[in-house]
């Protein structure tokens, strides 16, 4: 039989080899471990030091942006001087877009006619068709509500670009403005409301339409459900035309316009960071030299952008 003594020895000497190996683990092991620890902890601290300073790069460039704004009241010629417009929104997008174009517009002196937004209520959560909206558009009421969205679309651009037909060639005078203002398809925002008298006023040769879009929040309604079809719409018909969106968004607006070759060589103007007081600029330089030059263009700070602002003469 295995004597007591011998399970002490075999025990003492299990608790010899732990240790022996902690102590081995300890001599070679952890160094190394340290070491490949330590060089990544500086691995990292230089890229965040990088980081940091490619931050600092971004955020200059930012502010040397949003200072350019005040360079309107310098290169502006006064081309819109008085020129009628029509801007045309939709629910969600960011305030500042809308507040700097409002502002842009006013100090070009242009007429701001009226600032229009789509609600929600175009293109509803649940997707379900709205019957009545399709009859206003003119089309079956079982038709599907992306498509009655983007008939409302091409419905509005043809009352904005021909204006009110005349009682001769529409006895009855249906206004599409005044029933989708009445349905709470459109409503009026930015303080900018109109008379229901004046509503035959608004639309017609030599107005011009801007059409804002983008939230970083995302948008109820999609823009190419709606905004994008709009601007396709007024292209197709020769309107003056420009599109607007803030530099951070959730949904593509602008970019869509700009990839969109059916567009090219058109009067179109685009700015991809009308949030900003330089894409206020751009929009007014823009609008201006498509009018007098009959040259669209795209503006801001995107690699699909031509450049910061349109060429001055």
């Amino acid at each position: 039989m295995i004597s007591f003594r011998y399970h002490v020895f075999t025990i003492v000497a299990i608790f010899l080899a732990v240790a022996l190996g902690i102590a081995v683990g300890n001599a070679y092991v952890q160094p190394a471990l340290v070491d490949q620890l330590q060089r990544r902890t500086q691995e990292l601290t230089a890229q965040n030091a990088a980081y940091r300073g490619e931050l600092r790069a971004l955020e200059a460039t930012v502010s040397q942006l949003q200072a350019a704004g005040d360079i309107l009241p310098v290169l502006d010629r006064r081309g819109l001087v008085g020129v009628p417009v029509i801007v045309v929104t939709q629910d969600g997008t960011d305030p500042a877009v809308l507040e700097q174009t409002v502002n842009a517009l006013d100090e070009a002196q242009a007429d701001l006619r009226a600032v229009l937004s789509a609600t929600d209520k175009v293109l509803p959560a649940d997707t379900a068709t709205r019957p009545d909206l399709a009859q206003i558009v003119g089309l079956p009421s079982d038709t599907p509500a992306d498509e009655v969205a983007a008939g409302m679309a091409d419905a509005l651009a043809q009352r904005l670009f021909t204006g009110l037909p005349r009682r001769g060639a529409q006895p009855d005078r249906r206004d599409l403005l005044d029933e989708l203002l009445r349905g709470q398809y459109l409503r009026f925002a930015q303080g900018r409301s109109v008379k229901e008298t004046d509503l035959p006023t608004l639309g017609g040769r030599g107005e011009i339409v801007v059409v804002l879009s983008g939230s970083t929040e995302g948008l109820a309604l999609p823009p190419e459900s709606f905004v994008v079809p709009l601007v396709e719409s007024l292209v197709s018909r020769g309107a003056d035309v420009a599109a607007g969106e803030p530099a951070s968004t959730a949904d593509a607006f602008v970019d869509v316009l700009r990839g969109n070759g059916d567009l090219d060589g058109s009067t179109l103007v685009t700015v991809d960071d009308l949030d900003w007081p330089i894409g206020g600029a751009a929009l007014v330089l823009g609008l201006e030299r498509a009018s007098t030059l009959g040259q669209g263009g795209h503006y801001g700070f995107r690699d699909s952008a031509e450049s910061p602002i349109p060429p001055v003469p």
